[in-house]
């Protein structure tokens, strides 16, 4: 016992009772639970004082005695999972602790007024956990560098223990690198909220808001929770930027190339009131793009590329220049996708416009965007009425080598795709009718697409899979594209039994 440094206990009783070592000077460094037990024995905390890493996780431990503020050495404690209610005082003694996760602690409410003693703490995360009491003064762990689901509270009340951290804490938080704010709704509109800007090693934020459990929000609401997003104005080296369940009508004007000139992935999850994309398209260095129920939207245009109506395009002007993955899903009610007005270009020329506007029309498409250019996987699913994909999404996309479409059930028509090069994988379109012109593509999936008749222009295919419902209904095409690979290659054509996830 007295040389080791790593301890993991396996437990299947209700109670961890560990082996007496009185006699034994104890140096154990690490020690871990598997399946743990609902109670530790009190010992623990007096037998291992040399302790720096305690992880009781997914544990059905549901207290931690107070004799754990004995473990003054102690760096890193891991309560995740566990049933845990409460934690006691004397953790304010832990004055070396720099992580404490308390990762979906569904019991835990309240965190003690002793946090604030934590002078070396650098990683608190509440991931999952509903705090809604707090001590008043997170300001003081000034090493703090990442703090997962800071609870925000509106402040109206001074007491010690408090609904939620305000937003002005926040500000001698100087070293903070990932940060995500949850229950934004409760924060009260304020000229010093704009507590962000000055995070000059902030890499990482989160946005989240709460549904409204009556299901939707007065217009005060909406217009308060407005003006605090316009507010938490990101420093110019954020790199990582989530926004979750925002119930405003807008976004901040601060969605610009100026602001997030260093964003390198966004994710906009449950936007649900906001009735068009943010105009991201310029921005210069973002490679990943999530947006995940949008359920306002009904069309995405020129906006979303960063152009205006009038707008005039400079040969060099390209968007979204280096963005490599794209998904787009549960958009329900999604109709067109379009990036100019092209239309109404050619709209004006049928009324019998002069030929200066003919002219103006020719060199605005010579001088148009060039778009995705480093775009390698584009996945759209749950979008059933877009009807159509803009036919310069195939033209400029020349890195691209993944397309997946799911649920997009009014799409009739996947083609003229020349520079897709890999995988196309169709899953759940019931509208779609025909898939041609992808010269390069190696790699055909299907499933339940069961009005497809035609699939034509695939001299570089060499793997074809087919879900069991289109076993049947695909021998009308798969024929013809068994035959032109055996004329291609000289060989049969690897066709396959597909299930998709």
């Amino acid at each position: 016992m007295s040389k080791l440094r790593r301890v993991t206990a396996v437990s299947k009783k209700d109670m961890l009772v560990l082996p007496r070592v009185d006699k034994v000077d104890v140096k154990v460094r690490t020690f871990l639970t598997v399946k743990g037990p609902q109670r530790i024995e009190d010992t623990l905390f007096k037998r291992f004082l040399l302790l720096r890493v305690l992880v009781l996780n997914y544990s059905l431990v549901q207290s931690i005695p107070h004799s754990i503020g004995k473990l003054i050495h102690l760096r890193l404690l891991n309560l995740d999972y566990t049933s845990i209610s409460c934690l006691p005082k004397s953790i304010g003694s832990l004055k070396n602790l720099q992580v404490l996760s308390l990762r979906w602690c569904n019991g835990l409410h309240t965190l003690p007024l002793a946090m604030t003693l934590l002078c070396s703490l650098r990683c608190l995360d509440l991931f999952g956990t509903e705090i809604n009491q707090v001590p008043k003064g997170i300001g003081k762990l000034k090493f703090l560098t990442d703090l997962r689901d800071y609870p925000v509270g509106d402040g109206s009340d001074n007491a010690v223990l408090q609904d939620g951290w305000k937003l002005e804490e926040l500000s001698s938080l100087s070293q903070m690198r990932y940060l995500c704010l949850v229950n934004l709704e409760r924060a009260a509109h304020s000229s010093r909220n704009a507590v962000l800007t000055d995070k000059r090693h902030l890499r990482k934020l989160t946005l989240e808001w709460t549904e409204s459990r009556e299901g939707s929000y007065s217009e005060e609401d909406v217009g308060n929770t407005e003006k605090v997003f316009e507010q938490l104005i990101p420093p110019h080296n954020l790199e990582i930027l989530c926004i979750v369940q925002f119930f405003g009508q807008q976004y901040p004007t601060w969605f610009c190339t100026t602001c997030l000139s260093s964003l390198m992935s966004l994710i906009l999850k449950g936007v649900q009131s906001c009735v068009h994309l943010p105009p991201i398209g310029q921005l210069p260095n973002l490679k990943y793009l999530k947006i995940d129920g949008a359920y306002a939207v009904t069309e995405v245009g020129p906006e979303f590329v960063g152009c205006k109506k009038g707008d005039l395009v400079c040969n060099e002007l390209v968007a979204f220049p280096k963005l490599e993955w794209l998904t787009i899903k549960d958009m329900p009610n999604w109709e067109e996708w379009y990036f100019f007005d092209n239309e109404e270009d050619a709209a004006g020329d049928e009324r019998g416009e002069d030929a200066a506007a003919e002219i103006q029309k020719k060199d605005a498409q010579a001088a148009r965007l060039r778009m995705l250019p480093r775009l390698v996987k584009l996945k759209l699913g749950d979008c059933p009425k877009l009807r159509a994909l803009p036919p310069q999404l195939g033209e400029d996309t020349t890195s691209l080598k993944e397309l997946l479409l799911i649920g997009t059930n009014n799409l009739k028509v996947v083609d003229n795709f020349p520079h897709l090069s890999e995988r196309l994988s169709i899953q759940n379109c019931e509208g779609l009718e025909m898939v041609s012109n992808l010269p390069q593509v190696t790699d055909l999936r299907v499933h339940g697409c069961l009005n497809l008749s035609l699939v034509h222009g695939l001299g570089s295919l060499q793997q074809l899979g087919l879900g069991e419902d289109m076993q049947e209904l695909s021998s009308r095409w798969v024929s013809g594209i068994q035959e032109q690979h055996q004329r291609l290659h000289g060989e049969d054509l690897d066709v396959y039994t597909w299930s998709a996830s």
